[in-house]
């Protein structure tokens, strides 16, 4: 009987402890959706600046910062986002941010006297900055993302997770399918 009792308390304490780690694994995936969020934010409260300053020298791109300025629109309501579910809709609407903000700095690149613009040139420094962190902040996501699915995907986890709150595991980032492609020097000659 005493036996028993012991190994019944004991695989209670074994269920319990993997339903704290992946509750503690799912927090993790949550805190690095919000360092993502916390450098997108810094990246849409940059967009504007940048659009102020390009239409000065760029009227007949009005199109594209027509688009950069919807595609921010439609953006911004999903930051602080934690459905799992969502992400990567979200991720896919800031990666059609991101090429369209490289679109402008190349096009930018044509109009010397918007390239050597003061506040251009100090934009172009703090997006570069804030891409930099996206992306470092990406690989945090990517790496608790993986220890999550890791824990609900490892027995008992799969029987643990419900009950942990994890119904759908969030989506790893990806690079759009254009980034993955070999680059091309003569495209760029």
């Amino acid at each position: 009987m005493t036996f028993f009792l012991i190994l019944l308390l004991g695989l209670g304490a074994a269920l319990y402890l993997w339903y704290a780690n992946i509750v503690r694994r799912r927090n993790a995936v949550g805190e690095a959706l919000g360092s993502i969020d916390a450098q997108l934010q810094q990246r849409h409260d940059l967009i504007p600046n940048v659009l102020a300053i390009a239409r000065r020298f760029l009227e007949h791109e009005r199109g594209l910062l027509e688009e950069l300025t919807a595609l921010r629109a439609r953006a911004m309501p999903k930051l602080g986002e934690r459905d799992f579910a969502g992400i990567a809709d979200k991720f896919k609407t800031e990666e059609a941010i991101s090429a369209d903000m490289t679109r402008l700095f190349a096009v930018a690149e044509n109009y010397p006297e918007l390239t050597s613009s003061a506040p251009m040139v100090e934009a172009q420094r703090s997006y570069d900055e804030v891409e930099a962190n996206i992306a470092a902040a990406r690989r945090f996501y990517n790496s608790a993302v993986g220890d999550l699915r890791n824990a609900v995907q490892i027995f008992p986890g799969s029987l643990v997770a419900g009950l942990a709150g994890v119904r759908d595991l969030p989506p790893f980032f990806e690079a759009a399918e254009a980034a993955r492609q070999p680059v091309k020097a003569s495209d760029h000659l």
